[in-house]
């Protein structure tokens, strides 16, 4: 992907880096902030075009962005009881998985997220 054929979010997480790049002292850590800016972006658009927009470690960037995937937990099941039950999880690589059950209470949501992100 060419410079001029990046999204804009990659485009403005690498301007805050170059920013922070250029004012930073000596070895500091790139605070939470980039990271956090850096993980979004590669949630939406893969890790591998923002680590190498950013020259960021792509294994540290993934694992960044696997630590902030989310969990949506459903409150009551009455309406996909009828309709069962359909979740999809997406991995900030671009992975998914999507589960289908009829029974969406006897599945172990937790396990099946832990064993899908690793965590």
């Amino acid at each position: 992907m060419g410079e001029k054929q990046l999204p804009v979010a990659i485009k403005r997480v690498q301007a805050e880096f170059a920013e922070w790049r250029a004012s930073k002292s000596g070895r500091e850590r790139i605070p939470d902030r980039l990271w956090a800016a850096a993980a979004e972006a590669a949630r939406r658009h893969g890790v591998h075009a923002v680590s190498r927009a950013v020259r960021l470690e792509h294994s540290t960037l993934r694992r960044r962005v696997e630590e902030t995937a989310t969990f949506v937990e459903l409150d009551g099941l009455s309406a996909a009881e009828k309709v069962g039950c359909i979740v999809e999880l997406e991995k900030g690589n671009g992975t998914r998985m999507r589960i289908c059950v009829r029974d969406g209470a006897s599945v172990d949501w937790s396990r099946m997220k832990e064993a899908f992100l690793g965590a």
